[in-house]
């Protein structure tokens, strides 16, 4: 009797932690992971791993994309612009690679020094993110929007090779938490 309570009791707990196994695998491949280590790498001043989580080349590459686009729909209106631009086709513009990796290298430092200077806030812990987050995924695309009180941040993850990466942000709302937080002049 006592030696099948010990077999039951071993059964149920190798159960118990295949079944632990598979849910924190899963977990891990789900875009609230990736957002959870971005924000304790951020808490942590841990520059290496928030990159792994942030494609800064693919953001970069939209970031310039978006910033033309803008810059041409002003001129929407003007008929001789439409028989250029209607001959043309969509205008996609993308950075040469050393443009690219050049900029990456520059704002993956200027992050790095923004980290490792203690002095600058960060935030107070990785749930944080995790309770200001929305997530709507399909398929191997989620786009996750960041609100706390008036201030959003709407991003683009991507799963790439088994997890989430931030590869897209919103360059509206980007430009308006780097200067409110960012690069606000001194008083």
């Amino acid at each position: 009797m006592k030696k099948n309570r010990s077999i039951i009791a071993g059964l149920v707990l190798i159960g118990l932690a295949f079944g632990l196994g598979l849910t924190w695998r899963w977990v891990q491949e789900t875009p609230y992971y990736s957002l959870y280590q971005i924000g304790a790498s951020l808490k942590n001043r841990d520059t290496t791993t928030l990159l792994t989580y942030v494609d800064l080349a693919s953001i970069l590459n939209k970031q310039v994309s978006g910033s033309l686009s803008s810059l041409l729909s002003p001129l929407g209106p003007s008929e001789s612009l439409k028989k250029i631009i209607g001959q043309l086709g969509d205008l996609t513009i993308q950075l040469t690679p050393d443009v690219n990796k050049g900029l990456t290298n520059i704002i993956s430092k200027r992050i790095r020094d923004y980290l490792d200077n203690s002095q600058n806030p960060t935030l107070p812990s990785s749930f944080m993110l995790l309770t200001l987050a929305e997530v709507k995924a399909k398929e191997d695309f989620a786009l996750v929007t960041l609100k706390y009180a008036k201030e959003q941040l709407r991003l683009g993850m991507k799963k790439q090779d088994g997890f989430w990466r931030v590869v897209e942000l919103n360059p509206e709302d980007l430009r308006k938490l780097l200067t409110t937080y960012l690069f606000k002049q001194p008083q």
